[in-house]
């Protein structure tokens, strides 16, 4: 099936040896020799197809591919490949988005199109819907809103049954998520980590895509080089790096070990970046806030590129862990000195996770409660450092 390759493996010959096997359409496949017309009609249609994918498997939608039929019927095979005459890709890429975004909810992850380029001039388009596990996805055009799903057979109208119980499962995605973090941050403070580390304060960045799971394969074909410049490490630059039992890790090299960091890609569950750098208690008795945010904003935006590249979509899990931090202050930043006495009273600071499902939020805006959270510690109300809503950095 197609929705296993890379977008650049799709091409005019693969449509033939589609056309040429008999591959039929199935759960993460679909034929269409047209793209949606305007009726209303023909909106709902082109909806109920991509929210069965959103609602399953994922999958890929085909347009310029017309089916065979026996004795009237279709057979779910290929007949041709026509490609789709007169096409503008750009124009239909903002049509589309714009239908998905108007009639469906919650709103989907970003779906992707890519232009099938063919010997003859009239190209084919590849509609690309990834799972979602932000709850099921609802057809909301027209006065019925309704639910779909698909299997081998097609798509499918779900029950009231099947309803409840996809809400549960993405639920229980979360939950599985929250376990996992707790889990890796119990190992990191028994010193179980992936390179050599030592008691001391710590920052622990966990950022976990719910629908990672077959990403590994494509992650692999990267080189080493490309691994390293995508994935940062806090509070140092990579001295090391190997393909482990979790996945791929990448650290410092410190004689100190309890100031080592590292940062462990997890071969289905996302990114650990461990600090033992980031927070350093100063003379006057507490880390710096600002800094801390103005990093981690950079590494959590380094890591959406990331995910991207490798075609992983949103949801995403964002959950903060600083330890060894009993008594220290919250302070704003080097040269500001109104800084208040507050004190942490706990020596791990788990802070509540973020879930990023919509990938037009701005990374600072996402992550404002994590860094609320971390300065009520301190005895602040919120971070003082946003202004309307955006995160501002002070000056001198």
């Amino acid at each position: 099936m197609t929705f296993s390759l890379p977008l650049t493996q799709i091409d005019d010959a693969l449509l033939e040896s589609l056309r040429a096997d008999h591959v039929r359409e199935g759960r993460q496949l679909d034929y269409k020799e047209t793209l949606p017309g305007a009726r209303d009609d023909d909106k709902r249609e082109f909806l109920s197809d991509v929210t069965s994918f959103a609602n399953a498997a994922g999958g890929d939608i085909i347009y310029g591919l017309r089916e065979r039929r026996e004795e009237g019927k279709p057979t779910a095979e290929i007949e041709a490949v026509v490609g789709l005459p007169n096409l503008n890709v750009d124009f239909e890429r903002l049509r589309l988005e714009a239908m998905i975004r108007d009639g469906v909810a919650p709103r989907m992850p970003p779906v992707t199109l890519h232009e099938i380029r063919r010997a003859s001039g009239t190209s084919c388009l590849l509609l690309r819907v990834p799972r979602s596990w932000a709850g099921l996805h609802m057809v909301t055009l027209g006065n019925l809103s309704r639910f779909y799903s698909r299997t081998s057979g097609g798509k499918y109208q779900l029950d009231v049954y099947e309803i409840r119980a996809g809400f549960l499962a993405a639920e229980m995605a979360y939950e599985r998520l929250r376990r996992f973090r707790n889990e890796r941050v119990a190992q990191v403070l028994a010193l179980q980590t992936p390179a050599p580390t030592a008691e001391g304060p710590k920052l622990i960045l966990h950022a976990l895509p719910v629908n990672s799971e077959e990403v590994w394969p494509r992650i692999q074909t990267l080189r080493n080089e490309d691994l390293i410049n995508a994935l940062p490490i806090i509070g140092g630059t990579v001295s090391d790096f190997r393909f482990n039992l979790d996945g791929f890790v990448l650290h410092t090299l410190r004689n100190d070990l309890s100031s080592q960091c590292y940062t462990q890609l997890l071969r289905s569950r996302g990114v650990e970046a461990v600090s033992g750098g980031a927070l350093v208690k100063g003379e006057r008795g507490g880390f710096y806030g600002t800094s801390m945010e103005k990093t981690l904003i950079g590494v959590v935006d380094r890591l959406r590129q990331f995910w991207g590249s490798v075609g992983v979509t949103p949801p995403l899990l964002v959950g903060l862990t600083l330890t060894g931090v009993r008594g220290w202050k919250v302070l704003h930043s080097p040269y500001w000195y109104n800084d208040l006495d507050g004190t942490v009273d706990r020596d791990v600071v788990a802070v509540p996770e973020v879930v990023l499902s919509d990938p037009a939020i701005d990374t600072d805006v996402l992550l404002r409660p994590i860094f609320d959270f971390v300065w009520n510690g301190g005895g602040w109300a919120g971070s003082p450092n946003y202004r309307d809503g955006r995160w501002v950095e002070p000056r001198r």
